[in-house]
């Protein structure tokens, strides 16, 4: 009779266990050098609420982003839309950019 108690608990806590599995974080200050041309450093912040910022070239525009599908979209406020694949095994981050090719920005320590 007592093991009949155990197995919900049990299955609670399995159930509790994987419903707060923990998602990537993707908040904070990643940066990076574009492969090909002159263009300098990129800097992307990414803060809580979806808020954040792109810097290029030292021009900066605020941005909006969300995950959709294991994908970090981000919306200027211009009205242009990249799309960030994360890098498997790293806190990473790569976008396919016209005219520059691909560009992987590394999440920085704090």
């Amino acid at each position: 009779m007592r093991r009949a108690h155990w197995l919900p608990a049990l299955l609670l806590v399995g159930l509790l266990s994987w419903a707060c599995e923990s998602k990537p974080s993707w908040e904070g200050r990643y940066a990076g050098q574009p492969g090909q041309g002159p263009a300098g450093p990129v800097t992307l912040v990414l803060q809580a609420g979806g808020k954040g910022q792109w810097t290029a070239e030292q021009e900066s525009a605020p941005l909006r982003w969300e995950e959709r599908n294991g994908s970090l979209w981000l919306h200027l406020k211009s009205g242009g839309v990249m799309v960030a694949q994360p890098v498997p095994g790293q806190q990473a981050l790569t976008l396919e950019l016209p005219g520059v090719g691909s560009l992987t920005l590394r999440k920085a320590t704090q």
